[in-house]
């Protein structure tokens, strides 16, 4: 070696001369930091060693490294890539010849070996899937420089790989549950389709998500509480129980609702918020319902082992459970623009109706007061005026639905006592005193004894008095919506007190955001009544309850 270059060194470096190159491997593995310069091939180095830190680095990262040549031969790898199986290694020293290949194949001479991009593969081996990027590492000096070792890193991402296709999933789903207007259910009534929207959530949250034990609670604006929708295996509240959204006082859900954000609890005996829910839970998720930027509902999921979820499981719950807030939204709206319509147009037409219908009445009016009229004639004619205000009337009943039963009128004047209804109790609930009074008139007439409430609270009171009083009405009639307790609660505590007491419940066009009627008729609901519903509707659903109890109690 040339003295000057020696000496030069020894100026920057301490220098360490050696006979040979089996002495110079000894103080190079020894000493870390050590730099190896031979003149001639006694070591197998093709040009100065990396310092010893880094090969250790290299040694012992999570990632697989190795040197691979244009023959796909892997010349070096690290401790990693050697734990691999071999087809794994096999797989990443074909691709990383590929890149040698790539790399001078489409190559511009004039970019420098070190400043070309690096090759970027995925592959599949077996069950696992890899990620790897090749770069190039040496060159030979030839009239165009060509890459002759590429350094692979190799990367397991079967964990992250998974994760995206459960995400992938997820959104498919929640594409599943928009479909609420699409091909067989758009001939469906609203109550129908909340059954298939909630029969569709319970087998997504199963199959994909893998959660057994759930529950669904959508926020009521007017009364400010977080009301159940759909339950599995989690046991409802008592009656008389109720969830607001706050942080204090409401549980879990109440927080979540409050505050709009998730909550993971490991183990629900030792977190004060929790409230019990699941039968011997010991752990829970619970994550807000958005729709845009407000809370509408909470999506509990709770289990009986602890620390049952993870960060991945409150990301795939609050994912889904932005879908589930939107096919919500969507049958709301639905439901709204159905009655805004039909209102819409039953003005429209009587609107259109008035004008002709005065004219026909006075014409017949003034012929009824003329006396060329004789007496048959003035009495056809007095008949078309009652016929005209009765099609009058029908018309406005119809723009006053669902606060109107249809043939009221007509009802009341031709109804006669049924046998099969007289004497029998009837409760009936509705905050409507319109439906209330005209469900009472027509089910009096009919023979029943009726009592009518006009809230929640005072249906579920007058049930518990029949029972202290060892007596118990035989057919109860709830509106689902009404202030205090809602006629899902009315139906539970029927079904408490006396379980053979038929149910019916109302609602206006199908209108059911707790899903009322999906629970209730799990449960044992007789039938339901969409608004505005006939008046011979409301007679033939009544007697086929009274009858299935008669013979329910022989």
């Amino acid at each position: 070696m040339d003295a000057s270059l020696v000496e030069s060194l020894r100026s920057m470096f301490d220098v360490i001369e050696l006979p040979d190159a089996a002495a110079a491997q000894r103080i190079a593995s020894e000493e870390p930091g050590t730099l190896v310069l031979a003149p001639g091939d006694q070591l197998r180095v093709g040009q100065p060693r990396s310092p010893q830190p880094a090969v250790s680095i290299l040694q012992y990262i999570g990632e697989g490294v190795g040197l691979v040549d244009a023959s796909g031969s892997i010349a070096w790898m690290n401790s990693r890539l050697k734990e691999y199986e071999e087809p794994v290694r096999q797989h990443f020293a074909e691709l990383c010849r590929q890149a040698i290949q790539g790399l001078n194949e489409s190559h511009d001479s004039a970019i420098p070996v070190g400043r070309r991009r690096s090759k970027k593969f995925s592959f599949r081996s077996g069950e696992e899937h890899y990620e790897l990027v090749a770069s190039p590492a040496s060159v030979e000096e030839t009239d165009a420089e060509t890459v002759a070792t590429v350094v692979g890193v190799l990367w397991e991402v079967t964990a992250s790989r998974r994760l995206l296709d459960k995400l992938d999933a997820i959104d498919a789903a929640g594409s599943e549950l928009m479909k609420i207007e699409a091909g067989s259910i758009v001939k469906l009534n609203m109550a129908q389709r909340l059954k298939v929207l909630e029969e569709k959530i319970v087998h997504y949250v199963h199959d994909l998500l893998q959660f057994d034990n759930f529950e669904i609670r959508l926020l009521d604006k007017e009364t400010n509480r977080l009301e159940l929708v759909t339950s599995v295996g989690i046991t409802p509240e008592k009656i008389g129980e109720v969830i607001h959204p706050q942080p204090q006082g409401s549980g879990i859900t109440g927080y979540v609702a409050a505050t709009g954000e998730s909550y993971l609890c490991p183990n629900v005996k030792e977190d004060p918020l929790y409230r019990e829910g699941l039968d011997h839970a010991a752990s829970s998720l619970t994550v807000p319902l958005r729709l845009h930027d407000r809370v509408i509902g909470v999506f509990n999921i709770e289990s009986k082992s602890p620390a049952a979820f993870d960060h991945n499981d409150r990301q795939f719950a609050t994912i889904f459970g932005r879908y589930i807030a939107m096919a919500m939204n969507i049958l709301d709206l639905l439901v709204v623009e159905r009655y805004t319509t039909n209102e819409q147009m039953a003005q429209n037409v009587l609107s259109e109706l008035n004008e002709p219908l005065a004219e026909v009445t006075n014409h017949a009016r003034a012929l009824r007061e003329a006396n060329l009229a004789d007496g048959k004639t003035r009495k056809g004619l007095e008949q078309i005026i009652e016929d005209i205000a009765g099609l009058r009337k029908r018309i406005e009943a119809c723009t006053a639905a669902p606060r109107s039963v249809l043939g009221a009128e007509e009802e009341l004047h031709r109804s006669q006592p049924d046998p099969s209804m007289t004497g029998k109790r009837v409760l009936i609930a509705d905050d409507d005193p319109l439906i209330c009074t005209s469900v009472s008139k027509i089910l009096t007439q009919k023979g029943c004894e009726v009592t009518a409430c006009r809230d929640g609270n005072e249906t579920i009171e007058a049930l518990r008095s029949a029972q202290s009083c060892h007596t118990s009405f035989d057919l109860v009639i709830s509106d689902i919506k009404m202030p205090l307790a809602s006629g899902y609660e009315v139906f539970r505590t029927s079904k408490e007190l006396a379980p053979d007491t038929p149910v019916i419940l109302m609602t206006g066009f199908g209108y059911d955001p707790h899903h009322s009627i999906v629970r209730a008729s799990q449960e044992g609901l007789h039938s339901f009544l969409f608004k505005p519903f006939k008046a011979g509707q409301l007679v033939e659903e009544v007697k086929k309850a009274l009858t299935a109890s008669v013979k329910a109690g022989t």
